[in-house]
C-alpha cells in the first residue's frame, strides 16, 4: 500500500464530533492555495436524481447498456506541495493533470460518475464505450476550483469524496453540483475504521451521510474507506449504513461482482501519462 495522508487522524466520537460537524464551514487547508474556477458554460448538464439513483440528465444515444468493469482513478491535492509536506507524491502538479485529462480524451475514454456506474451495473441504464470515473478524496480546495476548470473542457464530472468534519465550504460543493459532479462521503474525520468501536464506526458512517443528505439534497450512494483501511466488520457496517458501494485503493479496475470493494489507480506525481496509460493495461 503507497504512503498516504490525511488531513485527520483523530477519531473524534459522541457530542464533541458533533458539535465539530455542525460547526464546520470553512475551507480546506490553507497550505494549499487557491485558484478562481473557469467559466461554466460548457459544463456537463446536471444530472436528475431520483429514489437514490440518477438517470442521465439527456439522451445519449451512444451510449449502451453496459456491465463491464470500469476504472476508477483516485487524486489527492492538486498543485506544489508545500515547504515541509511529509507526503509530497500525493500532490499532482497541474500541468501533469491537465495532461493526463487530455490523454484520457484523446484515447476515448469518458468520465463518468459513480451512481451512473451503479445505474448501468444494476438497474440497466447505460453507459459510454469506455467509462473511466474520476474520484478525488478528502475535499482540498483545488479539487473544487482547478479539477472542474479542466474537466469541464470535455463536459466531464467528477466524484468528491468529503471528510465531512473538514468540508469545503458549502458555496463550493454546491457548485461543483451543479455541473455534475457527485458527492460522497469520506466518514466523519478519516480514522481508521478497522479501530472503532461499533458506536464509533456506526457514527462515522451514518453522520457523515447524513450532513451531506441534508445538507445538499443528495443520496450519497458511495462511501470511500478512509486510507483504504476496512474488514469484514467494517463492510458490513457501510451496507447497514445504507451505501450502495464503497472504495479502496486497491489497484485494478472496479467490477460489478465486489460492490464493496471497488478497486482504484491512485495517481500520484510522476506517474504522467505514461504511468496512467500503464495502470490501464492492468486489468
Amino acid at each position: 500500500m503507497r504512503r498516504r495522508r490525511s488531513r485527520l487522524t483523530t477519531s473524534i466520537t459522541g457530542v464533541a464530533a458533533r458539535a465539530f460537524t455542525r460547526a464546520v464551514g470553512g475551507c480546506g487547508s490553507g497550505a494549499v492555495r487557491t485558484r478562481q474556477p473557469a467559466s461554466t458554460s460548457h459544463h456537463r448538464p446536471a444530472t436528475h436524481r431520483s429514489g437514490g439513483l440518477v438517470r442521465n440528465a439527456t439522451p445519449r444515444p451512444d451510449w449502451r447498456p453496459f456491465t463491464g468493469p470500469v476504472p476508477i482513478l483516485v487524486y489527492h491535492d492538486l498543485g506544489t506541495p508545500p515547504a515541509g509536506e511529509p507526503y509530497p507524491g500525493l500532490y499532482v502538479p497541474d500541468g501533469e493533470f491537465e495532461q493526463q485529462i487530455a490523454w484520457l480524451a484523446r484515447h476515448r475514454y469518458q468520465a463518468v460518475t459513480l451512481d451512473e456506474v451503479m445505474n448501468a451495473w444494476y438497474r440497466h441504464g447505460t453507459l459510454p464505450d469506455h467509462p473511466i470515473v474520476i474520484t478525488f478524496d478528502n475535499g482540498y480546495i483545488p479539487q473544487a476550483t482547478f479539477a472542474p476548470s479542466v474537466l469541464s473542457r470535455y463536459g466531464w464530472p467528477g466524484v468528491l469524496n468529503e471528510i465531512t468534519a473538514d468540508h469545503l465550504n458549502n458555496t463550493r460543493i454546491r457548485s461543483l453540483l451543479r455541473i455534475g459532479w457527485e458527492i460522497d462521503s469520506h466518514s466523519v474525520t478519516h480514522p481508521d475504521l478497522t479501530t472503532l468501536t461499533p458506536s464509533e464506526l456506526r457514527y462515522q458512517l451514518t453522520a457523515s451521510r447524513q450532513f451531506l443528505q441534508r445538507t445538499f439534497h443528495i443520496p450519497v450512494n458511495s462511501f470511500c474507506y478512509p486510507s483504504s483501511k476496512y474488514n469484514a466488520t467494517v463492510i458490513a457496517a457501510v451496507k447497514a449504513a445504507g451505501y450502495t458501494n464503497a472504495l479502496t485503493e486497491n489497484p485494478g479496475y472496479a467490477t460489478k461482482t465486489e460492490p464493496y470493494l471497488l478497486n482504484r489507480f491512485e495517481i500520484e506525481d510522476g506517474q504522467g501519462t505514461a504511468g496512467l496509460a500503464a495502470d490501464l493495461q492492468h486489468r
